[in-house]
């Protein structure tokens, strides 16, 4: 789990244990161990295709890396040609600089969510995809095949590069690389980069603050499945004061690596393990508090000598699609794991229970659509969890009834002792295990929600099938409602736009408080501090959820409603029956 994740779980721990203690319940441009690593703090501009990868350079020399690519492939190159290779669900643009990609379009998914936004272009022209670094940049020509293109290209002196490209199922892309001496002397290959194409977040996508939706991940032989996030973090953060693109390399070899946004990823899988990768971050705008608006990641490859009329072969697989649990598992090494479903480092332990909530949770989304659509499925999924926990919310209501029954003895046993606060524990935990009390079931109702919300959160952060999904007003359950949004803003906070449902979510809280506060706090000062509580804990957790998707506010809200709806039939029950 990410430093973020861990923040929010740590918030909404308190926050939960807080409210029980005192309310006892009843298409646009897309631009683990860690290893040694280089990081340069004064950043290095990203190489021009087909150039050696510069050294450092101090800050006042770093030129915007877009800018310095185009201005090379002004100078250095004839002119481009370009072919186009497509399926049913993707649309690549194939350029003769290099064999590279220079976009490619997701036919399935729109750029915008309107009804007639053309499909999604990931747009790669200023930093093209799959375009070696270390090579000089030779136009080439481009050849249909029935399978394919084929790009050849003359370094000179006998030397070749060819490269066919083809795709293979919906989003993959294989690349087979032959580097041809034709000479009678040997040919020394420099180091090589192999990079993904830049990765934004397309247009309509928002990050609560301080958590970015970018991000690298790789996997390595030993190590295994590797999220960069804190080294992506304090190099997106930026140490210089003006815009500029860090690079963090490292010679750990690795089986793949990926960049990502919210719902879209690269992968690159060379057939054989790369030797190191790095990644680049650009920011917009000036200043360390900017955020990360792009970032890119790279295999790489050590020198290798290609003998007198020999060749040297090379195949890397792409995908360039969605990030689609079902077709990610088929690349069969763990990809799917740039959803991030699995947790790493400290929390690696709560996998056993969190992963299996995920999986089901996005099973129960994706199966459950079809009667209406992903919000009544997030309603049925609400319902179906709280059945689920109905023997242990029920368990928890009676264990609180039970306590505010013994609640005068309790107070005399807390007089009596009042001295003696070792005394008084000890007799207070022998009352209530005479009379089979347990003091933290009234927790329970939050405690079982905890997982769920973190599932949850997790797949509306990463699910392509949430993207643009729309529920009564909301046009988005994988963002918050955006209502009004840019027509005002409010002080101190910064909100910008209205969003109902965490409105509602507060005033549901209030409600549910008022139901569950008929016992009497053992002091007066608890009850002071019950009445404190009562304002101040809806107040916080409409901050908490005021930025967050509106998906599981929508879940977070009926939850709540659910729970209010079994205390009053119980209420009236116990009227009946008195």
């Amino acid at each position: 789990m990410k430093k973020t994740d861990f923040i929010i779980v740590g918030i909404l721990l308190v926050l939960m244990f807080g409210w029980m203690y005192f309310f006892p319940s009843t298409k646009k441009p897309v631009s683990s161990p860690e290893p040694p690593v280089a990081e340069t703090g004064s950043a290095q501009a990203p190489a021009p295709a087909g150039e050696k990868a510069a050294p450092a350079l101090t800050a006042p020399a770093v030129k915007d890396a877009a800018d310095a690519v185009a201005e090379k492939v002004d100078e250095l190159l004839a002119p481009e040609q370009q072919l186009l290779l497509s399926n049913d669900q993707i649309e690549l643009t194939v350029s003769s600089h290099g064999g590279a990609i220079v976009s490619a379009v997701l036919n399935d998914y729109p750029e915008l969510n309107e009804p007639d936004s053309p499909p999604l272009t990931l747009n790669f022209s200023n930093a093209p995809a799959l375009c070696y670094g270390g090579l000089p940049l030779a136009a080439g020509t481009l050849t249909e095949t029935e399978d394919g293109i084929v790009y050849t290209a003359s370094l000179g002196d006998g030397q070749l590069f060819k490269r066919k490209l083809a795709l293979e199922g919906e989003y993959q892309l294989v690349v087979e690389d032959e580097f041809v001496n034709t000479s009678d002397v040997p040919w020394a290959l420099p180091e090589l980069r192999l990079p993904t194409g830049p990765m934004s977040n397309p247009q309509g996508t928002s990050a609560m603050k301080g958590i970015t939706t970018l991000g690298v991940d790789t996997f390595a032989p030993v190590e295994g499945i590797t999220h960069w996030a804190k080294q992506f973090r304090k190099i997106s953060a930026g140490v210089l004061e003006f815009t500029t693109t860090p690079q963090l390399v490292t010679t750990t070899p690795v089986d793949w690596v990926a960049a990502k946004n919210k719902f879209f990823v690269q992968i690159l899988i060379p057939e054989q393990t790369a030797t190191g990768f790095d990644f680049t971050v650009r920011r917009e705008g000036e200043g360390k508090k900017q955020e990360a608006s792009e970032v890119s990641a790279a295999l790489q490859f050590n020198k290798e000598l290609v003998g007198a009329n020999e060749t040297v072969s090379r195949t890397v697989r792409a995908y360039i699609g969605p990030k689609d649990f079902e077709s990610l598992k088929t690349l069969g090494m763990n990809q799917s794991e740039v959803m991030e479903f699995k947790s790493v480092g400290f929390w690696k332990f709560m996998n056993p229970i969190m992963y299996p909530i995920k999986l089901a949770l996005l099973w129960g989304l994706i199966h459950l659509a079809p009667f209406g659509n992903y919000g009544i499925a997030i309603l049925i999924l609400t319902i179906i969890v709280r059945v689920l926990f109905w023997p242990l919310t029920h368990k928890s209501t009676e264990s609180m009834k039970r306590m505010q029954e013994f609640q005068p003895k309790i107070k005399e046993i807390q007089a009596k002792y009042k001295d003696n606060p070792q005394r008084m524990q000890q007799e207070t935990m022998a009352f209530y295990k005479e009379h089979k009390i347990n003091p933290m079931g009234g927790c329970l109702p939050m405690l079982i929600q905890i997982p769920v919300f973190i599932a949850l959160f997790r797949v509306l952060r990463s699910a392509i099938e949430l993207r643009f999904s729309k529920f009564l007003w909301i046009k988005d359950l994988s963002e918050p409602e955006n209502l009004f949004a840019g027509t005002f803003t409010v002080p101190l906070v910064g909100w910008d736009s209205l969003n109902i449902l965490p409105i509602l979510m507060a005033a549901t809280m209030m409600w549910q408080q008022k139901l569950t506060t008929g016992s009497a706090a053992a002091t007066p000062e608890q009850q002071q501090q019950q009445k404190m509580m009562a304002v101040m804990m809806p107040i916080m957790m409409l901050f908490f959820f005021y930025t967050m998707p509106s998906g599981l506010v929508l879940y977070w809200t009926t939850s709540q409603i659910l729970m209010i709806a079994q205390l009053i039939i119980r209420k009236k029950k116990e009227v009946r029956s008195a």
